[in-house]
């Protein structure tokens, strides 16, 4: 089976949602007018928001199925056939003082799949956010899909579990921010290559991320978004700190073929062995 995916890198509107929405319906046309076969448009994490919104989430955020940006961004998914995954500030729908930082998967007739609840909060967000809890994986026409928020990235048991799972593709929504310390991490965030590759290679499976660029208040972002092959390769990455998209063919028999002839990790794996990965530190 052979999908295409688009990643758009975009710079959001802090606290404005409406401009966000408009400029993401934007993406999604010239993503098709562009890309005629593209079945997945993944955008990044808090697209809707921005990051550093500080108390004003609680006014922002979106309860599932109904919100705003899902009727608009549902309506353009259904009119293409197109699925499309993007970040938005959740609220819980029966505690309605809890909110997530959420991603959400709506397919190509328009209606919500799926959202997942980012689980690795981090630095400040875990004061306007609970994390989530569970790794599911969705059943759609183009495969089974799972998703990860940013921070989740770091951590391979993220990857690993939703690949356990089944998931044929591993979507990432991220702003991964630039490095505070720019004497210790080099300029040319090798940090988010090097994650990004290596879940990749570490499940032989395709990711496909979509970061932002542009600041908020105090935090700065760089792209890097990237469509990374079963082996840790780059199949397409936008390098430059700009706007712009990304396109590429995934052929998900590649990962099955190369899981049975070379990269058998999943049939040499020990979890006899592996007791420590679920002690707490």
């Amino acid at each position: 089976m052979k999908i295409h995916v688009t990643c758009v890198q975009m710079e959001p509107v802090l606290r404005d949602a409406e401009k966000n929405i408009k400029k993401m319906c934007s993406f999604i046309r010239e993503a098709m007018e562009t890309y005629p076969k593209t079945n997945l448009i993944v955008f990044p994490e808090l697209i809707i928001s921005g990051y550093e919104c500080g108390k004003d989430f609680q006014r922002m955020a979106e309860t599932v199925p109904d919100g705003a940006s899902m009727k608009i961004i549902g309506a353009l998914a259904k009119e293409y056939g197109v699925h499309i995954v993007y970040g938005f500030p959740e609220r819980d729908s029966d505690k309605r003082d809890v909110l997530y930082n959420s991603a959400i998967l709506i397919d190509n007739l328009g209606e919500v799949k799926g959202v997942y609840r980012k689980v690795h909060l981090f630095a400040s967000e875990k004061e306007f956010f609970r994390a989530g809890c569970s790794y599911p994986v969705f059943d759609t026409s183009i495969g089974r899909l799972g998703m990860m928020i940013c921070w989740d990235t770091a951590f391979p048991e993220v990857a690993r579990s939703l690949a356990l799972k089944g998931a044929d593709l591993l979507i990432v929504s991220t702003n991964w921010e630039k490095p505070y310390l720019t004497d210790i991490v080099t300029k040319n965030q090798q940090d988010w290559d090097l994650v990004t590759r290596a879940r990749a290679m570490d499940n032989c499976m395709y990711l496909v991320s979509a970061n932002r660029i542009g600041f908020d208040e105090t935090l700065g972002f760089f792209g890097r978004s990237n469509i990374i092959g079963p082996t840790g390769e780059a199949v397409e990455e936008l390098l430059e700190e700009r706007e712009g998209m990304i396109s590429g063919e995934l052929d998900y028999d590649i990962p099955i073929r190369l899981r049975y002839e070379y990269y058998t990790f999943f049939k040499d794996r020990r979890p006899d062995t592996f007791s420590e990965l679920t002690k707490a530190y």
